[in-house]
């Protein structure tokens, strides 16, 4: 199973790398676009949602928006607060993450009739479930 996770992770960072973005930085914009319909996402929520540290998030941000992935405006409700917007940069990057999603999914699958594309996605979730029970 390490194998298979090592295997994802680095085609992950590879195709991450072509946009100049870490796996960290990654997983922040994915849980933005997961979320892109709340108009008041701030550091406080990425923080408390990702269960990362102040400064990580804050350096996090920092460099997703010196490259372009992300705005930070200040909210109308109060100034000390900044709301966290994607940029076009981001919108750009995740419709090549959707595909590249696909394409992996396809290249995992492929060999596999219908019957074991069922079984495995059964364990799978199985495996899963008892990960996020620990």
């Amino acid at each position: 199973m390490r194998l298979v996770y090592l295997a994802l992770e680095k085609g992950k960072n590879k195709h991450f790398e072509k946009y100049n973005v870490t796996s960290s930085q990654g997983d922040v914009l994915f849980f933005l676009y997961c979320n892109k319909e709340n108009q008041s996402i701030n550091q406080k929520y990425i923080e408390e949602h990702l269960h990362l540290a102040n400064p990580t998030v804050t350096g996090i941000l920092k460099r997703l928006e010196e490259k372009g992935f992300i705005k930070r405006i200040k909210s109308k409700k109060d100034a000390r607060n900044k709301i966290i917007k994607l940029t076009q940069l981001s919108y750009d990057f995740f419709e090549e993450v959707l595909k590249l999603k696909t394409d992996v999914e396809k290249m995992m699958l492929s060999g596999m009739d219908e019957e074991e594309k069922k079984q495995f996605l059964i364990l799978l979730n199985k495996v899963f479930e008892n990960i996020v029970q620990c």
